[in-house]
Formats: C-alpha cells, sequence, structure tokens
C-alpha cells in the first residue's frame, strides 16, 4: 500500500520555532516525527548493546521489533498537533514569527485559531496530550506510557485518558461545543495517526502490540534519546556541523529531503566506536596487564567466583579501604559485559568529591579497553559541577 501525500492542513504545524540572530527559523511538526522515527531506529540497531536489544525482542520477530520501534519515534510529539501547543508563543517572543505560524494555520482551516487562549493550557502537556490521542484511538496503555514519559516524567498511576480529554478538550480540538472549529483537529491528528501508521509498517493500531514493563524503560529511554538527538540541531556549540536544523519560513515540508536529512546527520553525529567486551580468562594475567601488579588473595578469590556465575545478578562487595574493590568491581564489569552483551557502564558514589577522585581512574581504565581494540571510547563525569573538573573538559 502507498503512503498518502500528507494534507497542507497537516504540513502546516510546527513543532519548533525560533528567531535565531535575527533569522526566523520553524520545522514542521511531521519532519521532526519523521527525523526521530529514522533516529530511533538507527539507534535501536546500532547504539543498543545487545542484551538492550534482547529486552525489547521479546516474543517479537524482527520486523515487529522494528515497526515498534519506528512508531514510538515517530508518535511521540503528537500532543503537539493540538491547539494548546500550536498557540503558545515562541520561546524568545518574537510575536512577529509567532504570526506568521498562525496564518499558516488559519489559512488551511484552522479557523479563529487566533482568538482562542485556554485557561487550562498547561493541564495538557505535549507529552501528556500525546499519550491521550494515542489511548483515545486505541493504542494499548503499556505503549502510551511510553509516549507520555518521553521526557522523563511518566505519568501518575491515576492517568485516565477519557477524564483528561473530556475535562480540556478545548485543549485537544479548540472547543467544547463549536463543531466547526473542533473537526480540522479530529481530522487533523486522525490524517498523522493514519500516515504514521502506514510508515511505520501497521495497518491498525491494534497491531500494536503490549510491551512488558522491561520493555517499556529500555523503549522509553531510547526514545528520550532519539528525541534529543532529532531535536539537536547541530553539533558542537559553534554550528558548523548540521544535524536536523530549522528551515526558513519561507521553506516547507515539501523543500526537505528527510532521507538525505537524516543520513547526512547521523554520519556526523556517529563519532566514537563501540566497546567489545573480552572474556577474562586469567585473572592474574588480567590484573597484570590492566593495573600493573598482580592480584590480591581477596581480588583472585573474587574474579573467580564471578567468572563462574551462570546468571548475574547484583554483587555486593564488603571489603576494608585500600584492598582493591574498585579493580574487583572494574575486573567484574569486563566479566558481566563479555558474558551477558553489554557495553556501557554506570560508576555511581555518593559524592562530589568521590565522584571525582573516581573519574580518573575509570577514565585510565576505559583508555585501556580503547587501546586494546584501537577504538575510541565515550566517557563522561555526570554531577552539577563536571564542567569544573580538568580530566573531563578535556574528553
Amino acid at each position: 500500500m502507498g503512503i498518502k501525500e500528507l494534507s497542507v492542513r497537516a504540513q502546516s504545524l510546527w513543532a519548533k520555532k525560533e528567531n535565531k540572530e535575527g533569522q526566523e527559523l520553524w520545522l514542521p511538526l511531521i519532519a521532526h516525527l519523521i527525523d526521530t522515527k529514522n533516529v530511533i531506529n538507527w539507534l535501536y540497531q546500532n547504539w543498543l548493546d545487545a542484551n538492550q536489544q534482547r529486552i525489547i525482542q521479546q516474543d517479537l520477530t524482527d520486523d515487529e521489533v522494528e515497526s515498534l520501534v519506528k512508531f514510538v519515534g515517530y508518535f511521540h510529539d503528537i500532543g503537539k498537533a493540538t491547539p494548546a501547543f500550536q498557540t503558545k508563543a515562541s520561546y524568545n517572543g518574537d510575536h512577529e514569527l509567532d504570526n506568521v505560524l498562525m496564518e499558516k494555520l488559519l489559512r488551511t482551516g484552522f479557523n479563529r485559531l487566533n482568538e482562542f487562549s485556554p485557561a487550562s493550557r498547561r493541564k495538557s502537556p505535549h507529552a501528556l496530550a500525546g499519550e491521550t490521542i494515542m489511548e483515545q484511538a486505541g493504542l494499548d496503555p503499556t505503549v502510551g506510557a511510553i509516549i507520555g514519559a518521553h521526557h522523563g516524567k511518566p505519568v501518575d498511576e491515576y492517568f485516565n485518558f477519557r477524564r483528561q480529554y473530556s475535562t480540556y478538550r478545548e485543549n485537544y480540538i479548540q472547543s467544547d461545543k463549536d463543531k466547526k472549529l473542533e473537526e480540522p483537529w479530529e481530522n487533523v491528528q486522525q490524517e498523522l495517526i493514519e500516515y504514521g501508521l502506514n510508515l511505520v509498517g501497521y495497518l491498525d493500531i491494534h497491531e500494536v502490540p503490549k510491551v512488558t514493563q522491561a520493555q517499556a524503560i529500555i523503549l522509553t529511554g531510547l526514545l528520550i534519546m532519539a528525541d534529543w538527538l532529532a531535536s539537536s540541531e547541530y553539533l558542537g556549540n559553534d554550528h558548523s556541523i548540521p544535524l536536523f536544523p530549522l528551515i526558513r519560513l519561507d521553506q516547507n515540508f515539501s523543500d526537505l529531503n528527510m532521507r538525505e536529512r537524516y543520513q547526512n546527520a547521523i554520519i556526523q553525529w556517529d563519532v566514537s566506536d563501540h566497546w567489545t567486551p573480552r572474556a577474562v580468562v586469567n585473572s592474574a594475567e588480567h590484573y597484570q596487564k590492566r593495573w600493573g601488579f598482580k592480584p590480591r588473595v581477596v581480588q583472585k578469590l573474587m574474579s573467580e567466583s564471578i567468572g563462574k556465575i551462570l546468571d548475574p545478578g547484583m554483587l555486593i562487595i564488603e571489603a576494608p579501604t585500600g584492598i582493591g574493590k574498585s579493580e574487583i568491581a572494574m575486573t567484574a564489569v569486563e566479566q558481566l559485559a563479555s558474558r551477558c552483551g553489554t557495553t556501557g557502564l554506570f560508576m555511581g558514589l555518593p559524592t562530589q568529591a568521590t565522584n571525582n577522585a573516581m573519574f580518573s581512574r575509570i577514565d585510565k581504565w576505559v583508555n585501556s579497553l580503547a587501546k586494546e581494540d584501537n577504538e575510541k571510547l565515550a566517557i563522561k563525569l555526570m554531577h552539577s559541577k563536571a564542567q569544573f573538573n580538568k580530566a573531563d573538559c578535556k574528553k
């Protein structure tokens, strides 16, 4: 089945708008939905490790997984196809920019939208609105919750899409009694849903499978990453390397080559290599290679014990200060990553000071891993004053 061309009305909806150094720019909503759909599929195929992929793949074929991943990417911002969002002012208060985009919407049939000023706009933020629209259309809540959580905050357990929609109906379709005002919004939302379903490989929304909690967690994290990347206009702060830039006001969705836009962005962004963990066969040789000394008795025993674990879970090591717990932990990471097919590490400590102290040691270890495979592995210190850490600033 071919994909129908979107109406001018659907193409007139905006996802982003900004006055940047005197130039008024915007991005059609449909462009951002497709950008994110493309990015999340690439991230699933190339960025997730094998263990994370296996979690998403539970009871699904390869084609079903691809459709599901693309689905959450495309539909994450469907909540922006509402009058509550489309009448929001631009971030830097550019009234001329707002007026030009409003005129686009008015010309395509969103009558009297310029008069719309809902009292409860904040009760339907676009992530929650997206979950509401999709669950009202028949989407299973296990997947709808991923859309609602794509800015990092899931809706509470008492969320009811019917109550949200009926209470704040005008946020979704501009009115609660005027059919002439409501119909354009109902039609455009349905059009975007049908277009998206066709684009990702579903004939009907009820074909989208339910997901487990584990699948939902991985998919939500993947969606947050995809949305962040698809929302990045440039790589770095100097704006010399474009990723997913906004376009001029005199340009439209039809002026964009979406495939080329995505491919160019990924080529620019994919700057780091990927760690392929190796099994630790001999703990004595491993310690000598990694840190230049033979393991202490407790280190040797722990590494050998960890190496025998068939079903890895949580490991708790209690030992006096200076016994070498950090080396045990880093060795355990290599052992468990090799066993489970994972490719990353999060090292958490209780304070900024202890994180700063540990960072240089972890950095040295990561450099050892990278040198071994002739790769460039990314590492980042994550706390509120990380920018003042000289070691991290060099990364």
